[in-house]
Parts: structure tokens; C-alpha cells; sequence
């Protein structure tokens, strides 16, 4: 395998030292290829300092600058201690940073997804319906603080749920059978709705983990710290929340909750997100295609 290596850049220093355009080009590439790595390294860092993981990290780049200083100052008993710390922690971070490191592969995993054609077309009509739906239940939920959780799904997979639990629904978005989900007697009120496709997916889902953003208020139940969950790390899905003790509807994206809002900023805020912008990046995807077309 050396031998192989050792031959192939033989072989292309060889043949760029003839062509000179193939050197550039090859440097061209390594700079995007490294760029494209810093940045990856950058939103991983940046995803786990909102985490309260981020104070572990802080510690260990401490423990790794307090590692070089005594090395530098040749204090052979602290760099030994050190040294050895180091060796151990490293498997440590795998196991720590273990969900951080998963997101950040999906996220690779999915960065040309967005250039690919959905397979299920949905309507602006049929998106209109669903969003209507949704808010007239939120509305109604909220006047009698009956406890919610909507999750929308888009093209990332979900954060880790227990499918054991969840129920399969498969169905049209209507306000009644939100309503019915949720009510306080019924079977699958408990954990969240998950809206797929513009349909109702799935029921009663139960995500594993729950936000730990320390940034987030001290009151804030299990149900609003797990919509904040599940739309952190990477993930594109967006969430909304109905508080069981006061009523208050809540929009989570990005990791970000915002508070304290009517079912009519609602509907704005998911006819913005969820129909405006998909809209435009059809309408993008549409002229890369005849330019495509163009162009053979």
C-alpha cells in the first residue's frame, strides 16, 4: 500500500511538472478540501460550546495548553502526569462526545441532499391546509392549556426517539385530530406528533435526549427543553410547543426557542419557514436544472 502511494505521487508530480495547469488545479483543490474541513471542525466546536459539554472542552483545551507549558519549562513530573492524562482522555472523548460526533457525520452525509429532488411532492395548497390545521389546533390547545408537542421533519432524520413507542399514523393534517391526539385521556397525548411530509407521521414519540443548552430559562419543563432537542445539533426539523400549566405557545429552530407567542405569529413564522423558503429553493433547484440543460 506504501509502495502504491509512494508510486501514484510519483506519477502526478511527474506529470505535473510537465503540465503546469494540473499543479494549480491540485492546489485548488486542497485548499477547498482543507477549508471545507476547518469549517466542519468550526460548526462542531460551536455546536457543543452551546452545550453544557462545552465546559468540559474548555477544561481540556486547559489541560492540553497546561500539557505544552510544562513541556516547554521541561517540568518532567507535571508533563508525565500530563502526557498520561492525555492518552486516557482521548477515549473519554469519544465516549462524551459521542452524539456531537454521530451529528457531525449525518450532517456530512447530507450535505448534497438539498440538490437532490424530493421524493414526495407536496403542494402549496396541501401545505397551506396542513399549517392551518396545525395552528387552529394550537389555538384551541392553548385557550384550555392542554400540553403539546409538533415536531416538522424535513429532510435530516430526527434526533434518536424511542421507535418502540412511537405510533404510526400516516394521516392528513386536520385540527381534530391533533386536538384528539393531545387530549389529556387519550393514549398517545404523551411525548410528541411528528409532521412529515406535511402529514402526520407519527405519535406519542419519545426522544431520548433533551436539550441541556444552559442558556436556556431554569423553568422551562421536559417538553419544552426535548423541542429544543430535537431541532439543535444540525437538525433542520422545527418544533412547537403548548404549555400544560400556562398555556403559552412556543416555536423552537436552530436549537433556539422563541417564547410567548400567538397562534397568528405562528402561522406566519411556519408559512415563512416551511412554504416561502422551500418555494425558493425549489424555484433555485429548478434554474440549476435548465442551466444544466443548457449547457449539454
Amino acid at each position: 500500500m506504501l509502495n502504491f502511494r509512494e508510486n501514484l505521487s510519483e506519477w502526478i508530480s511527474v506529470i505535473s511538472s510537465k503540465l503546469g495547469f494540473l499543479r494549480a488545479i491540485l492546489d485548488i483543490i486542497d485548499i477547498i478540501l482543507l477549508s471545507l474541513l476547518l469549517y466542519i471542525c468550526f460548526k462542531f466546536l460551536l455546536g457543543i460550546m452551546k452545550k453544557r459539554s462545552g465546559r468540559l472542552l474548555v477544561g481540556i483545551f486547559a489541560v492540553a495548553a497546561l500539557s505544552v507549558i510544562s513541556y516547554l519549562l521541561n517540568l518532567k513530573a507535571t508533563f508525565y502526569v500530563l502526557e498520561n492524562v492525555m492518552q486516557f482522555g482521548v477515549i473519554a472523548l469519544i465516549v462524551i462526545f459521542q452524539p456531537e460526533i454521530r451529528t457531525l457525520l449525518e450532517n456530512v452525509g447530507y450535505a448534497g441532499k438539498s440538490l437532490r429532488p424530493r421524493t414526495l411532492f407536496v403542494s402549496k395548497d396541501e401545505k397551506m391546509t396542513a399549517i392551518e390545521g396545525i395552528c387552529k389546533a394550537v389555538k384551541t390547545m392553548s385557550v384550555h392549556n392542554i400540553g403539546a408537542l409538533i415536531v416538522f421533519q424535513k429532510d435530516k432524520e430526527l434526533n434518536s426517539y424511542d421507535e418502540l413507542k412511537a405510533v404510526n399514523i400516516n394521516s392528513e393534517v386536520s385540527s381534530e385530530l391533533i386536538e384528539n391526539i393531545f387530549f389529556k385521556n387519550s393514549p398517545l397525548h404523551d411525548g410528541a406528533v411528528i409532521i412529515r411530509d406535511f402529514r402526520v407521521s407519527k405519535a406519542r414519540v419519545l426522544f431520548d435526549g433533551i436539550s441541556n443548552n444552559p442558556a436556556l430559562p431554569l423553568e422551562l419543563g421536559s417538553r419544552h427543553k426535548a423541542a429544543v432537542g430535537a431541532t439543535e445539533n444540525g437538525s433542520d426539523s422545527r418544533a412547537i410547543v403548548v404549555s400544560e400549566e400556562t398555556g403559552q405557545i412556543s416555536f423552537a429552530k436552530d436549537g433556539e426557542l422563541k417564547q410567548n407567542i400567538t397562534a397568528e405569529e405562528l402561522y406566519k413564522i411556519l408559512v415563512k419557514d416551511l412554504v416561502t423558503s422551500d418555494r425558493t429553493n425549489e424555484k433555485q433547484g429548478t434554474k440549476r436544472e435548465k442551466n444544466k440543460a443548457k449547457m449539454r
